[in-house]
């Protein structure tokens, strides 16, 4: 009598000792052994190793919705003064100190701190409110931009082929 054919699991390729067990994934039977089948054969049903997505229930308002009118508050914005070199440049002289000592005290750079004090490089906000915080000057301002108010569509608006046109011409315009 030949000796039988020795079967390995479908999923860890483990040869299978005893009956193995089929079990369902993602729509296949497949031959596992015996911790395959404890890990994935036990659920009903079949296994998927993508997550499941839960039903989202819907609820149906009770009342219709009234559009609520949402009005934008105005964008501010931070931007910083215009003549910060000099600012700068006049609390490093009142201070008295040396680059690198301001420089270990503010926390930049010796290269940077010389660059803002002589107006070759713009600081960047965070840069700024570090030297406001230590020599008390003001650098940082705040500026409300003011927007346009966009014209309301209509729902039963249909566009015309001049505002198509004009449209496609503002685009080209912008790049």
């Amino acid at each position: 009598m030949a000796k039988a054919k020795p079967r390995y699991c479908e999923l860890c390729g483990r040869e299978i000792r005893g009956e193995g067990h089929i079990i369902r994934i993602e729509g296949a039977e497949l031959l596992v052994c015996d911790d395959c089948y404890r890990k994935y054969g036990r659920k009903p049903g079949t296994f998927s190793i993508m997550p499941r997505r839960e039903p989202t229930r819907r609820l149906t308002p009770s009342k219709p919705r009234t559009p609520t009118i949402r009005r934008e508050r105005p964008l501010i914005t931070e931007d910083i003064v215009e003549d910060y070199a000099e600012r700068v440049m006049e609390a490093i002289r009142k201070s008295g100190l040396s680059y690198e000592e301001l420089s270990h005290k503010v926390g930049l750079s010796v290269n940077v701190l010389r660059r803002i004090a002589h107006g070759e490089y713009t600081p960047t906000i965070e840069e700024a409110k570090k030297l406001e915080r230590f020599f008390k000057i003001k650098l940082v301002e705040r500026v409300e931009a003011d927007f346009e108010q966009k014209p309301i569509i209509p729902r039963d608006y249909e566009p015309t082929l001049g505002d198509i046109a004009r449209i496609k011409i503002r685009k080209k315009k912008k790049k």
